[in-house]
């Protein structure tokens, strides 16, 4: 379970992702779906606090699941073979309902992609902090020794052309953790109040 859900003031649904494993586009579908039956929920807050990556191919399967068109993301290294691009398909399962989307120094790799490509197609408003900067992709060569080699051979762009190799991705607004009893979704976490706020309007 890489998924939590949960709505705020009854008319907001809370997503909180802590990593990218192979069920958690399935998990996070079905639990959209689910408020989108209730439809009681008017916006959502997709949490990637802390979260340090995990499968490309989620990351592009979550992006896709609130955007219609465009590209999520993109490879680009020395050789051209490493050179992809991944688009989105029509279909987004929230409806074009607002999304903010929180991310901290701790969300790193899938997470900097989904919330690249969120903010680039002005999708989602970003709040947090400046993400980690893992932009890089990675392939592991055996040795004799029965050892291996991790080999960065390519890195990420973002649908911008920015790659978030070393400078991650910049928050929209931006809101430091408050004070050192900081807890995810607790009463002190400013972020999410702050996030909160500006849906209720």
């Amino acid at each position: 379970q890489s998924v939590k859900i949960d709505t705020i003031d009854s008319s907001i649904g809370y997503i909180r992702l802590t990593s990218f494993n192979e069920n958690s586009g399935k998990q996070i579908k079905k639990k959209i779906n689910q408020l989108e039956n209730e439809k009681k929920v008017k916006a959502y807050i997709l949490d990637l606090r802390n979260n340090p990556g995990g499968l490309l191919s989620q990351a592009i399967t979550i992006s896709d699941f609130f955007l219609d068109h465009g590209e999520i993301v993109s490879t680009k290294g020395r050789n051209t073979s490493e050179n992809r691009k991944w688009f989105a398909k029509k279909g987004d399962l929230t409806n074009g309902k607002p999304i903010i989307l929180l991310i901290n120094y701790g969300s790193a790799s899938a997470a900097e992609i989904v919330a690249g490509a969120l903010k680039d197609h002005k999708r989602a408003i970003l709040i947090g902090e400046n993400s980690f900067g893992k932009g890089s992709v990675q392939s592991i060569i055996p040795l004799k020794n029965k050892g291996a080699i991790r080999l960065t051979v390519a890195k990420y762009y973002l649908p911008s052309g920015k790659s978030i190799s070393e400078v991650g991705v910049s928050p929209d607004i931006e809101i430091s953790e408050q004070d050192e009893e900081f807890k995810i979704k607790t009463e002190t976490d400013n972020q999410l109040n702050y996030a909160i706020k500006l849906l209720n309007g």
